[in-house]
């Protein structure tokens, strides 16, 4: 009797181990595409045309305070689209970062409809006195998902 219980356990943290060791990966979702940040905004297909964050309005921040629109426009000026778009906290130091409660992306939908993800990842890979460019993924829902490259201006005053 001893011997059978013996072989289980010994048996019982080998088959974990191999278990464990074949490899197995999970999914988080957080995975940049590395084309045109695009996805579904507001249950809407969504790709990204231009975007803006002002340094002044940023400035003693870690991060710029962004704005990305599927349309193009002309950033720094006073009309932008009125189309569903994303706020997104962007660190000001390239690196790659998760989203969490201190930095996030809202998804604007119709009627100025608001719906912050904590669940993401931003990439920053490079930023100039006028440029951000970089990546991310992250989404609030089935209907707010969005991954991919942005490159948007930096408006000074």
């Amino acid at each position: 009797m001893r011997f059978v219980t013996m072989n289980k356990l010994l048996l019982t943290p080998a088959l974990l181990l191999s278990i464990a060791a074949t490899g197995c990966t999970i999914e988080t979702g957080n995975t940049i595409d590395p084309t045109t940040l695009s996805g579904v905004v507001d249950g809407q297909s969504w790709t990204f045309a231009a975007g803006h964050t002002d340094a002044y309005l940023s400035e003693g921040e870690d991060e710029f305070f962004a704005t990305l629109y599927p349309t193009s426009f002309t950033p720094c000026g006073f009309n932008e689209p009125n189309t569903p778009h994303l706020i997104v906290s962007i660190p000001k130091v390239p690196g790659d970062y998760d989203m969490g409660f201190d930095r996030n992306m809202t998804f604007v939908g119709a009627g100025s409809r608001n719906l912050v993800a904590f669940d993401g990842r931003i990439q920053v890979d490079s930023v100039s006195a006028t440029r951000i460019t970089g990546g991310l993924a992250g989404d609030y829902d089935f209907d707010n998902e969005v991954s991919g490259m942005f490159d948007i201006t930096i408006c000074s005053r």
